[in-house]
């Protein structure tokens, strides 16, 4: 393998790594993956290590020759994307079975799936109204929380596509969201304010997050579970400011 052959396979293993993480993965899994496709190619791993907002890697080729490379992993691009994860990681172990051509290493990478999904939206639709029924809401109250729960998909699309500040959008979202709900509630289209919100409040729970942050911390990963478990607090803090400045601007209380 040639010096630039060596750093290309570095530079695309890295990128990898960086979309595992910005996609939810376990920064164990991310240093994993790119160990194995380096072994996979006959280098020598030194390093491979990853943080929430960071990853490094260095290997050692069999001539001696040392690649070192780092990194950034914005914030503003992270999320939880399951179905793309599972797509780098199938081919990721197709790289490691098959060891392709240096140059055919980027046909390995599956494209970013549209921005705008129907079964996204269905299930942000699904979720707000199941969530107020369930909480002993009416039918009407669901059918207002899906309702709403597609402005919050439409704003989620938008924050996205810009790269908001994702504590900032959550208030803004919050907010807009709670107003939508006094509003509806107000013209008689829905019956339990209080079921709506919790209907739609259910949509940025930063659950997830949070359980990601813990089992970091149980795989030693102190720094990403540290980091995780911080975002989704401040999270969890967002959420409340929105719903509670929706409140006072309506006035008075559930």
């Amino acid at each position: 393998m040639t010096r630039t052959e060596c750093e290309s396979l570095v530079e695309y293993t890295l990128n990898l790594g960086r979309q595992m993480m910005e996609c939810g993965a376990e920064a164990w899994r991310a240093e994993n993956t790119m160990a194995r496709i380096f072994r996979a190619y006959g280098l020598e791993v030194l390093d491979a290590h990853t943080i929430a907002t960071q990853a490094a890697v260095t290997v050692k080729a069999p001539d001696g020759s040392h690649y070192t490379s780092t990194c950034m992993i914005l914030p503003d691009k992270t999320g939880t994307d399951l179905q793309r994860l599972e797509l780098i990681n199938a081919s990721a172990r197709a790289i490691c079975d098959q060891t392709p051509a240096i140059d055919d290493l980027p046909l390995c990478l599956p494209p970013s799936g549209p921005r705008w999904s129907w079964r996204e939206l269905a299930g942000y639709l699904l979720g707000a109204g199941a969530f107020a029924v369930f909480f002993g809401g009416t039918l009407l109250d669901g059918l207002t929380a899906a309702v709403i729960a597609a402005v919050i998909y439409g704003m989620d699309q938008i924050r996205r596509a810009h790269h908001q500040h994702r504590i900032i959008y959550t208030v803004v979202a919050c907010f807009v969201s709670g107003v939508l709900a006094r509003i509806w509630a107000g013209l008689g289209l829905g019956v339990h304010l209080d079921m709506i919100m919790i209907g739609d409040v259910m949509l940025f729970i930063p659950g997830l997050a949070l359980v990601n942050g813990v089992r970091e911390l149980f795989y030693s990963d102190i720094l990403t579970g540290i980091y995780r478990m911080t975002e989704a607090l401040l999270g969890a803090g967002a959420i409340a400011v929105g719903y509670a400045v929706a409140l006072m601007v309506g006035g008075g209380a559930l």
